[in-house]
């Protein structure tokens, strides 16, 4: 099966999944090494789709997987991160520089018997990690990630090939809101607390690109638009370590919504007619990518496409089972029972469009 042959030794590889909630992005960055950006669990629950589709490959992950990049903590991204973590035992680890203070929390408390906290499962997913990563090290001391990522920080690096990996964000403003916000929870006798800015969530996000003789990557994770021109995408476009080179292949930021949008984006970091990638979201009233965004993304790239459909038609239940459901929840969708994957390859020195090979595969489509 097609899909199951591995990529070359000097070829670029980017597959991105996306079941209709839930996101990864496994990425061959040349001779046998890989790197996997945020995580996703298959259709039954159990395991995570990068290990599937690595062990599918043939890939040796406790070897071959370098690099594992978390963008930001929210569950749809991270369910399944510390199996992969479990079996990675070669790979380094990189976070964003900026937590919520909730995660940030959980670090200082790594001990599972002190209870700070309520976990949500994105922290208990966190201190999971942080568990694998402790018994990694023979040190007397707690550990934590191999990389807190943040603009211009270089998260991988091979010479011999021309391959580099660097966060583009989060943006020194927005880790100084964050710290900001959790010095803030600390109060001081006799002296007023002062009030910080606190960052959405999706305002932590890192922003990666992965940059080869031929072509750049740019993998766009949930990063809002953001308040200011140091925060958020304005950041990106604003900063002194903005790449000179546009980029050719474009995971779209937050499943295409117009918050997670800039122009700039478009004409500043991306090349003419980019492939964009897409994992819809279909939790939500009107499902991720909508048509009104499809439409604008559309003003600059006709080369749009998704895992799969937003939202499918609903399966036929029984009517007062169906009752049951509306009345527990307001909306609901139906998800796809294995996760929609987009591949493209393109040579470490190949040219954009004409040495690009992208396949549709489990239901991704074309938008």
């Amino acid at each position: 099966m097609p899909e199951t042959r591995p990529p070359h030794p000097h070829e670029l590889e980017v597959s991105l999944f996306g079941p209709g909630v839930g996101e990864c992005v496994v990425i061959h960055l040349g001779n046998g090494e890989w790197m996997v950006v945020d995580s996703c669990r298959s259709s039954d629950g159990k395991a995570a789709v990068a290990l599937e589709y690595l062990e599918r490959l043939g890939v040796d992950v406790a070897r071959q997987l370098r690099l594992i990049v978390v963008t930001h903590w929210h569950d749809d991204h991270i369910r399944g991160l510390a199996q992969i973590m479990q079996k990675a035992k070669s790979a380094q680890f990189a976070c964003s520089a900026a937590l919520l203070s909730k995660e940030f929390l959980t670090l200082v408390a790594a001990d599972r018997e002190i209870k700070l906290i309520e976990h949500s499962s994105g922290i208990s997913e966190f201190a999971d990690v942080l568990d694998i990563l402790e018994k990694r090290t023979t040190s007397r001391y707690p550990v934590g990630p191999d990389y807190w990522a943040h603009e211009g920080s270089l998260l991988y690096r091979r010479p011999d090939h021309g391959v580099t990996v660097t966060a583009l964000s989060p943006s020194h403003q927005t880790i100084t809101d964050s710290k900001g916000a959790i010095a803030s929870m600390i109060p001081t006798q006799g002296e007023p607390i002062r009030r910080f800015y606190r960052p959405d969530p999706n305002e932590l996000s890192v922003v990666v690109m992965v940059s080869t003789p031929g072509i750049n990557l740019l993998l766009g994770a949930d990063l809002e638009r953001g308040s200011h021109r140091t925060r958020g995408w304005q950041a990106v476009i604003n900063s002194t370590v903005k790449p000179e080179r546009l980029s050719h292949i474009y995971k779209v930021a937050h499943h295409g919504s117009p918050g997670a949008d800039l122009e700039e984006i478009w004409t500043e970091l991306l090349a003419d007619q980019v492939y964009a990638m897409i994992s819809p979201y279909a939790r939500m009233r009107v499902p991720l990518p909508s048509p009104d965004d499809v439409k604008r993304m559309k003003q600059y790239t006709e080369n749009i496409f998704c895992t799969g459909p937003a939202t499918k038609s609903p399966p036929r239940r029984d009517p007062s089972v169906e009752r049951t459901i509306k009345e527990m929840v307001k909306t609901h969708r139906a998800i796809r029972k294995r996760s929609g994957h987009l591949r493209a390859r393109v040579p470490l020195h190949g040219r954009f469009p004409s040495d690009v090979t992208l396949d549709l595969i489990d239901g991704a489509v074309k938008l």
